[in-house]
């Protein structure tokens, strides 16, 4: 959240001199640039940690942009747990003729590769990874002729809200709004000065 209180809108309101009625104006524009890059600059700081695409990252996301009324910006990530698929994952693809030993996966860049002895990737809606729970199996004939030992259950990684949570990333975020903050609202009011 992007908030303003008072005694920054009366600094703006100074700087502005005689336009200091546009004050809201000059604020509110620069709120919702740094909530905008909030968003951008989320993706890259996620993906400096977590091995995902940028686009599961921005997807998460919705913002509720400042007015002259309301100088205030919400920047939300709501998103469930990701599949394991979205992460680094060998192999890729399902193979049913000569499965894998075991399957690798990476979630964190820092953690490095990790085996999943019981895991494999099935097409089921697209590719997705799973594991074979233990105890009483039953055999299931998939539409591909393939077999398929049951029960399983779907694997998966962190959701991109708790990703973002991580005290690195967060920290990162909050100082880089602040600073692009600072600098659109510099730029706007040198516009209004200026009569641009």
């Amino acid at each position: 959240m992007i908030t303003i209180d008072a005694s920054k809108l009366q600094e703006v309101e100074q700087r502005l001199g005689e336009f200091r009625k546009k004050a809201p104006v000059v604020l509110y524009r620069a709120i919702n640039r740094a909530a905008a890059n909030l968003r951008t600059n989320a993706a890259k700081e996620v993906r400096n940690t977590y091995i995902v695409k940028a686009s599961m990252v921005k997807s998460t996301f919705s913002i509720s942009n400042a007015s002259s009324k309301k100088l205030q910006a919400t920047v939300t990530s709501r998103g469930a747990a990701l599949g394991l698929e979205q992460f680094k994952v060998s192999p890729k693809q399902p193979k049913p003729a000569k499965p894998p030993k075991n399957l690798k996966v990476q979630v964190r860049s820092d953690t490095g590769i990790k085996s999943l002895l019981s895991a494999f990737v099935a097409s089921v809606q697209g590719n997705r990874v799973f594991e074979r729970v233990e105890g009483k199996t039953s055999r299931k004939k998939r539409s591909d002729g393939q077999w398929t030992e049951l029960p399983i259950r779907r694997l998966f990684g962190p959701p991109v809200p708790i990703m973002l949570e991580n005290s690195g990333v967060r920290s990162t975020l909050e100082e880089e709004a602040n600073k692009v903050f600072e600098r659109r609202l510099d730029h706007e009011i040198k516009r209004v000065l200026e009569g641009n």
